[in-house]
């Protein structure tokens, strides 16, 4: 029999070509993929005809048990590479960002089972890149911080950790943070010495992606329905403005012109 192995696949934000070449390879050969609820339909698209395809998605409030949903993932990544099947566990994202890779691993580790790990694109690269967010900018923000909105067990995020690393202008970004976003911002705009900057980032790298930027207390009065949908990503800091391009133009031509007669005097383009 064929010796069975498994990789734990980042598929990114959403977009699929966005997926790495090693993902995409691992997707082509594979046997049996077990996916995540936010695989897009794109990424799905490449899936091989003759896979056995399991959703495994998980989906708040769908009254599933959490712990007995896992085991059943495990479950089916043993029962499969132990019949000689290349299977991939798809992920949204990157495994090891809010993704729960660790846990599977942990598991195949202690099973023996021959497996590897494909990253991905997480959702807030994705967003920084295609919406033009800074994540960080030389001397004004060094530091990124990931936070989940809600902690294990449900219980939200108490927000003190996330207005010191604001104070101390690094850029902070939140993940499954959508529903409690009117509450955290009416609280940080209360809380933090000024009104900072937040971006909500709605689907990145989709064709219907969407970002909504403003001020602490611009999105503590926001109606949540005049928001683009969830999945979404918040990026905010002091240091996380998109760059108006307006307020450049007016230099623009300045700036260029005044370039090209400088490079016109470097001694390489004599050499033409």
């Amino acid at each position: 029999m064929k010796k069975g192995k498994i990789w734990i696949v980042g598929a990114g934000p959403g977009a699929a070509d966005l997926l790495t070449i090693k993902a995409l390879r691992s997707i082509q050969s594979a046997n049996v993929i077990l996916y995540d609820a936010l695989i897009t339909t794109e990424v799905r698209s490449l899936f091989p005809k003759k896979a056995i395809l399991i959703d495994v998605g998980k989906r708040s409030g769908d009254g599933k048990n959490p712990i007995s949903r896992q085991e059943y993932i495990h479950d089916q990544m043993l029962m499969y590479s132990l019949l000689g099947n290349q299977v991939v566990r798809l992920k949204s994202g990157d495994p090891m960002v809010y993704g729960r890779g660790v846990e599977e691993i942990r598991y195949l580790l202690k099973t023996n089972l021959e497996f590897e790990l494909i990253p991905g694109i997480s959702a807030a690269m994705a967003a920084s890149n295609e919406f033009l967010i800074p994540l960080t900018e030389r001397g004004k923000s060094s530091g990124i911080h990931f936070h989940s909105a809600i902690k294990m067990g449900g219980e939200k995020n108490n927000l003190n950790q996330i207005i010191k690393e604001i104070e101390n202008d690094d850029t902070v970004v939140i993940y499954m943070g959508f529903e409690q976003l009117n509450e955290m911002a009416s609280e940080l705009n209360r809380r933090l010495s000024k009104e900072t900057n937040i971006n909500v980032v709605s689907k990145a790298s989709y064709i219907t992606s969407q970002v909504v930027s403003g001020n602490t207390r611009f999105f503590s009065t926001i109606d949540i329905n005049e928001l683009p949908e969830s999945p979404a990503v918040i990026i905010l800091g002091n240091h996380t403005q998109i760059p108006d391009s307006e307020k450049n133009h007016a230099n623009k031509s300045y700036s260029i012109s005044k370039r090209i007669r400088n490079l016109i005097k470097q001694p390489f383009l004599n050499l033409f």
